[in-house]
């Protein structure tokens, strides 16, 4: 191999692996939201609360620049969306099993990758245009399927579920570009690292969700959060904010630096394939039969669409 060759495999290597870490981080998010009996968005609130200054205090430990006029927009954007994207899609977890919701959630590459060929940072051809039908084939599948869930059945309504865990998708997308704007920079030195990034979209996003309970969820009209007595409820938002939020979603958000939103927004598919099984095994949760014929369609299709998408590009600065 020659010297560039060896260059680009070293450059490449770290990247892929943030990814690797990023899988099975997110993984097991469904797992401790399962075990949990928080209601879902305080739980989302809670995982971002604890999480956040540990991100604040790596960021101050690295020296980083604090002006809150650096990236500005990108990160309320991005905070606004995480708050909506976790507290519908932990919401539709109420409602459906773990593989159905996860399985809808993460159709988001189709929707990445319709707006990089609007912008003309991406390519159309009719492998990513199959692709894109498959994955719709699919997802009509589960949704169709979503009443039969153990969940929906008993205890939830399946339309509810569907609907949440699709606006949990369409959220992401917004989470994508605005972090894949701040991380990357937009004007030259307007890029944060990714340290600085996570740490003030997490807090947007916890203040967002901290807004929702206060103001919009307290039927019994106290305004106030609804914090637990419970140890084992603030340990399982402490396994949410250690595992998939500070080692999945944060590595992950460190490769928009390198990588097109496409395909860091497909690496999250892993989830597809690990939280339901992961769950199967410690919960005795069976996917539902539909998960076994969507599931399969909607990878495929959102695999095609992200195919050859993966150049690492050298980070700004």
């Amino acid at each position: 191999m020659n010297q560039d060759g060896s260059e680009s495999a070293r450059q490449r290597l770290p990247v892929w692996w943030l990814l690797i870490i990023g899988i099975l981080g997110v993984s097991t998010s469904t797992l401790w939201i399962r075990l949990s009996q928080s209601d879902e968005i305080d739980l989302a609130f809670r995982r971002l609360v604890l999480a956040a200054p540990v991100l604040w205090w790596l960021a101050w430990r690295k020296g980083h620049n604090f002006s809150l006029k650096i990236a500005a927009t990108p990160v309320l954007c991005s905070g606004v969306c995480l708050a909506i994207h976790f507290g519908a899609w932990m919401a539709s977890l109420a409602h459906l099993s773990v593989a159905t919701s996860v399985v809808l959630v993460y159709v988001h590459p189709v929707l990445v990758y319709a707006i990089e060929v609007m912008k003309k940072q991406a390519r159309a051809d009719a492998v990513r245009f199959g692709g894109v039908v498959v994955t719709l084939i699919g997802t009509g599948i589960l949704s169709a399927a979503a009443g039969e869930d153990r969940l929906g059945a008993e205890q939830g309504d399946a339309t509810v579920g569907v609907i949440l865990a699709l606006v949990g998708s369409f959220s992401f997308v917004g989470y994508i570009f605005a972090g894949r704007a701040a991380t990357l920079g937009q004007r030259g030195g307007d890029r944060l690292p990714p340290a600085v990034y996570t740490s003030r979209a997490y807090s947007v996003a916890a203040l967002c969700l901290a807004l929702y309970l206060v103001v919009i969820d307290s039927p019994d009209g106290s305004w106030g959060l609804r914090l637990p007595v419970d140890g084992t409820e603030w340990l399982l938002a402490l396994m949410l904010a250690l595992f998939p939020t500070l080692l999945g979603h944060t590595p992950l958000n460190a490769a928009l630096a390198y990588l097109p939103p496409s395909v860091v927004s497909t690496a999250f598919l892993g989830e597809v394939a690990v939280a339901p099984l992961l769950v199967w095994a410690v919960l005795a949760e069976v996917p539902p039969v539909a998960f076994w014929w969507g599931g399969p369609l909607v990878v495929v299709g959102i695999l095609a669409v992200s195919w050859r998408g993966g150049g690492v590009s050298k980070a700004p600065g």
